[in-house]
């Protein structure tokens, strides 16, 4: 799942689409127009969604913003799902390209140093 402002979790996930084609199993969600409330109701029914058949991943665009304090709520009140937050396009093709074959805790490991070797100033 991936829950950012406006329609950034969209975009990333467009971006993500383009480069690696159809990806399954993923749902974006956009603060838009939600209050704190509205937006932990729905991330709570995707989750609910999600992990009928999956572990559950949340990437969060940016620490420090609603999005990201819902995420934090979620956490604390359901077992097993994990948040990662800062999302950029190289942690999301990591964690696509890898998903089905490496374990959630090396997964995340993974996606987090791809994440930040991929920030450079030029």
């Amino acid at each position: 799942m991936i829950v950012g402002h406006g329609s950034v979790a969209q975009c990333l996930m467009d971006a993500v689409q383009g480069i690696l084609g159809k990806q399954s199993g993923w749902v974006a969600i956009s603060n838009a127009g939600l209050g704190l409330k509205e937006l932990l109701e729905t991330l709570e029914k995707a989750v609910d969604e999600l992990s009928a058949s999956h572990d559950v991943v949340v990437f969060s665009d940016m620490p420090g913003g609603s999005c990201h304090h819902v995420c934090q709520e979620i956490v604390e009140t359901r077992s097993g799902v994990r948040v990662v937050t800062g999302t950029n396009l190289m942690m999301l093709l990591e964690f696509f390209v890898k998903r089905e074959r490496t374990g959630v805790n090396d997964l995340l490991a993974l996606v987090r140093e791809r994440g930040r070797d991929a920030v450079r100033v030029i």
